[in-house]
């Protein structure tokens, strides 16, 4: 294929406008001679790899319902992409030069990004994640029995006490505290002294942490029941890195009222159904979770390491004894929280393609625009402001101290903010590179959604799909 130039009377080919109808663009054909061919290697090698992961996955999963959030799901998914994208460069021939064909190679691109991000997200709202339980899962009493063994100091005959708890309620109050209510039970046996103090102790709670209300007592077969009603306001860490598809572990650490003694909670097995965790025990049926979703509750026990004995004795003698943890791993609903910050992002990202679409160094269609390089700047500080203001209410709302993956859409506004402004700069200005003023602006427009979407993939797959 020989190189055709732009004819003369259009003008050199680096002044000319995108409205011009000029069919292609002068094109080293050495150079690109192999696209074709390696377009097609690349997709070919694409599928294998693609087949190669799923034939792998559904021998270990069996099925895609509920992923697990690993490296092969991206794996997938960008051999995937990658095929699509190599098999449209075959088809198109973007490298012969014609505007048409660049363009719909472009546009292309841009959907097949576009479906691989929303497959992305479908993925990790999917993924089965109980990974932020803390301890060791206990659902029967020989599990319990297990774990005791190997855990209890040797020496140490500590009082059992089988201990429950049923949530009424929880609302999440700030970023690191969570407002919960509900009733807590121990069983006495005839083997727990009656000067032990009867009680539990919320660990994390911030306030009235010993302070519950006996709500009922009830003795059967020698064995007394005590009821009490809580109210408390826990603080926890919680991570939210993943946010609007965060998960997080609402953990009740239940502690003996009575330090002086060697005593360890139990979970309370006759009082429940079921302790399996996608059951949900300890949970009031209908409850008010206020944008989030149970996926798994129950109990757990666990050591923790402290470096004192709180007063009672030694603290190298101090008996350091499994504690009960009560999980409750929610699930965000990402919908609202979501949409909300992608549809604003959309229009703040539609608008500014406008702009970069309106910016040419041609003065009949700067006219016909009414759009001057101050009127660039003029407008993107008005969608600067804008995403300012949103991204300060994002951060209001999640109140991390790290940056949550949904900020990185407002962060990369930023960035696409800058780059349409130094674009109309450059283009205004006696500055005559090829990369800016080839065909009117035409490489920024085109490569313009390719790169937005590529970047908000690549981000999505490192935050949620690193090893």
């Amino acid at each position: 294929m020989s190189e055709r130039a732009v004819p003369s009377s259009a003008g050199p080919a680096s002044d000319q406008s995108i409205g011009e109808p000029a069919v292609e663009v002068p094109v080293p054909r050495a150079a690109l001679r192999w696209v074709r061919p390696l377009a097609i290697a690349v997709a070919v090698v694409s599928v294998m790899v693609l087949a190669a992961l799923v034939t792998r996955y559904l021998r270990l999963h069996g099925s895609f319902d509920a992923p697990p959030q690993s490296p092969a799901v991206a794996g997938m998914i960008l051999s995937g992409m990658l095929a699509l994208m190599a098999f449209e460069v075959a088809i198109l021939r973007p490298e012969r030069g014609a505007l048409r064909q660049i363009a719909l190679t472009s546009v292309a691109w841009s959907l097949t990004l576009l479906a691989a991000l929303f497959v992305t997200w479908g993925a990790i709202a999917a993924f089965d994640r109980q990974d932020h339980w803390h301890g060791v899962d206990m659902q029967a009493p020989a599990q319990v029995e297990a774990y005791l063994a190997q855990s209890v100091p040797a020496g140490v005959t500590p009082i059992i006490i089988p201990t429950g708890i049923l949530v009424k309620s929880l609302e999440f109050l700030s970023g690191d505290n969570v407002q919960v209510t509900g009733y807590l039970w121990q069983k006495y046996g005839p083997n727990v002294p009656d000067d032990l103090a009867r009680g539990v102790v919320l660990a994390e709670g911030v306030k009235d942490t010993y302070k519950q209300f006996e709500a009922y007592r009830y003795e059967e077969e020698g064995v007394e029941t005590v009821g009490w009603y809580f109210e408390t306001t826990l603080r926890e860490p919680f991570e939210y890195a993943e946010y609007p598809f965060d998960e997080q572990d609402v953990w009740f650490r239940l502690w003996a009222k009575d330090f002086s003694r060697d005593t360890i909670l139990v979970p309370d097995f006759e009082s429940y159904v079921s302790l399996d965790p996608a059951a949900l025990p300890g949970l009031e049926q209908e409850f008010v979770y206020t944008g989030w979703t149970p996926i798994y509750s129950g109990f757990s026990l666990a050591k923790q390491s402290y470096s004192t004995s709180f007063g009672i004795g030694k603290a190298d003698a101090y008996a350091n004894l499994p504690e009960l943890y009560f999980n409750l791993i929610l699930d965000r609903n990402f919908g609202g929280p979501f949409f909300e910050h992608i549809v604003f992002a959309l229009a703040v990202t539609i608008l500014l393609f406008g702009l970069l679409l309106l910016t040419t160094d041609n003065e009949d269609l700067k006219s016909r625009f009414q759009l001057s390089t101050a009127g660039v700047l003029g407008t993107a500080s008005g969608l600067l402001f804008a995403v300012i203001l949103k991204h300060n209410q994002l951060r209001s709302v999640v109140g991390a101290q790290g940056v949550s993956y949904i900020e990185t859409i407002p962060i990369m506004l930023y960035g696409v903010i800058v780059f349409v402004v130094v674009n109309a700069i450059l283009l205004a200005s006696p500055y005559q590179g090829r990369l800016i003023h080839r065909r009117g602006n035409l490489l920024p427009i085109l490569a313009y959604w390719p790169v937005v979407l590529g970047l908000m993939l690549a981000v999505t797959l490192v935050v949620f799909f690193r090893a």
